[in-house]
């Protein structure tokens, strides 16, 4: 189990780095290369699931044991608390941090919260579903594209939903969330102050993080319930 678990969060931990460092039109393939060098790594270890919504697909489908699937999402949330502080020092705390900051808090916190809700949940269906065919199922068994096509799923779903900046995998959103208060230990200026600002962000976007959690697991749940409703032979 503990080569499992390493390979989990050390994946996990990459992925939600390039998650909150890449920006800009090359995003979806440049995370998506990564992702898909991840695992082939960590696929004959792991099963490569990198993403605690997949871990639930697969507690649901039965290729994991609860107990297992609980042992990696602690490794991947672990994982994400280790990026958001090396991505919060990577990205600092300037004043236009504060400017954007004050400017949010303004702003009503669950305003336009449905497509963003829903891209979180279809992204993360579409995306559980791949994967539950391409890397558990009896009829794609032995495939060598599995990787390939779990990655361009992820890509194209970034650029689907792009204008949403959806995460579909609430790794890396808890760790893009939390992330501004560790970019308080590399500031310009009071790093204290610079924490009370983004701390105060933090609790203003909670609410918007727990729905798109929310809609994550719902979509990983129910792709796993609709794959064995396809395929009942696979139960």
């Amino acid at each position: 189990m503990r080569p499992k678990l390493l390979i989990e969060g050390l994946a996990t931990f990459f992925l939600c780095l390039a998650c909150a460092l890449v920006q800009g039109p090359l995003a979806p393939f440049i995370i998506g290369a990564l992702l898909l060098a991840l695992i082939y790594m960590g696929g004959p270890v792991s099963q490569a699931h990198y993403n605690p919504a997949v871990t639930l697909a697969f507690c649901v489908r039965r290729r994991q044991a609860w107990s297992a699937g609980a042992a990696y999402v602690a490794a991947q949330m672990v994982a994400a608390f280790a990026a958001a502080v090396v991505a919060g020092l990577f990205h600092g705390h300037t004043e236009e941090n504060s400017e954007h900051i004050l400017n949010a808090l303004k702003d009503p916190v669950l305003e336009g919260w449905l497509p963003g809700t829903m891209a979180e949940f279809l992204g993360t269906f579409l995306l559980v579903f791949v994967i539950l065919l391409v890397a558990t199922s009896r009829r794609t068994a032995g495939n060598s594209y599995y990787g390939l096509a779990i990655a361009a799923t992820v890509s194209g779903l970034m650029g689907v939903f792009g204008a949403f900046s959806p995460d579909f995998n609430p790794a890396v959103a808890i760790s893009r969330g939390i992330e501004g208060c560790f970019s308080a230990l590399n500031a310009e200026g009071s790093a204290w102050s610079a924490f009370r600002q983004e701390f105060s962000f933090l609790a203003h976007s909670t609410p918007r993080i727990l729905l798109a959690l929310i809609a994550q697991g719902l979509g990983a749940f129910l792709a796993a319930w609709a794959f064995l409703a396809v395929f009942p032979e696979e139960r």
